[in-house]
């Protein structure tokens, strides 16, 4: 099933709103415990911006040397609401790629042995965004902050090897720890089909993205920000899997009294599909509003 223009159309109005939703002035912004941090992974010392947009340009390098580009763009919104404090991430790709990759954009459980639907393919990957909530002063403990919720993906893929074809939906969670110069989070959630097409296989699988910072000096930072780790529970026995492991550098810097960051990563897949990535560079550029 190929998503119409109007589908690509609902999805992108979807990021919008969450968007303009999260513009509040910074006199409005509401306030958290000391420890918390700005956005999932960023680890400053005030946690709700008015935004904060990543981009991801990296390439994952497959067996038989065809390798596969992308360019992701994140989307981390934060905002009060009555006793609550919201946080969104809303996350979807441009890829190209020389052939289907099993588990690959997240949620994508299609045969790539398929071929009269998994092609080498080039275009826009299915929405995914998460709603996280934490009431005003509880699920703080000293440094740790929860926060708990829900995910959903659209199917607003072009191509069938570029998405699930599917509606999924799951709960969601994230977690956040600060220490001196040491910050660690992760977002974790798991999804499951609900709607969709028919001739699909149903999404069942976790993903867990996993965000380590250690502070070298004002401006640069070790960092483990990889695609995530994913689990696909109605997979064969050894294809499953996807575990990262590697890391990078990031270097924060101002411009115009906007604070953005830019970083270069390698990872390792020591677990994988057989046909899936075997290793990837990524490239990120962040801006903080």
């Amino acid at each position: 099933m190929k998503p119409n223009c109007s589908q690509l159309v609902r999805a992108c109005a979807i990021v919008l709103s969450i968007f303009l939703a999260s513009a509040v002035p910074a006199n409005e912004r509401p306030e958290v415990a000391s420890g918390a941090t700005t956005d999932v992974g960023h680890g400053s010392s005030d946690r709700f911006h008015f935004t904060t947009i990543r981009a991801w340009a990296y390439r994952n390098f497959l067996p038989n040397d065809d390798d596969a580009d992308v360019l992701g763009f994140e989307f981390n919104s934060a905002w009060s609401w009555g006793d609550w404090n919201v946080t969104n991430i809303s996350y979807f790709e441009f890829a190209q790629y020389p052939r289907a990759i099993p588990g690959w954009p997240l949620g994508n459980v299609g045969d790539p042995n398929d071929p009269n639907n998994f092609q080498a393919a080039t275009g826009v990957s299915d929405l995914l965004t998460a709603f996280l909530f934490s009431k005003k002063g509880a699920h703080h403990t000293g440094p740790h902050h929860f926060s708990f919720g829900f995910a959903a993906q659209f199917p607003t893929a072009r191509d069938d090897s570029l998405g699930s074809g599917k509606w999924s939906v799951g709960p969601a969670i994230e977690y956040e720890y600060e220490n001196g110069r040491f910050f660690a989070a992760f977002v974790a959630l798991q999804l499951w089909s609900v709607a969709g097409d028919a001739n699909r296989k149903d999404v069942n699988m976790m993903m867990i993205k996993p965000m380590l910072t250690y502070e070298l000096s004002p401006n640069w930072k070790l960092v483990y920000m990889p695609y995530g780790i994913s689990q696909y529970w109605n997979k064969p026995a050894g294809q499953k899997t996807y575990f990262p492991v590697g890391g990078g550098l990031q270097y924060g810097f101002d411009i115009g009294g906007t604070d953005m960051a830019t970083s270069l990563q390698a990872f390792k897949y020591v677990a994988r599909s057989d046909k899936g990535p075997k290793s990837e560079l990524r490239f990120m550029l962040e801006v903080n509003f």
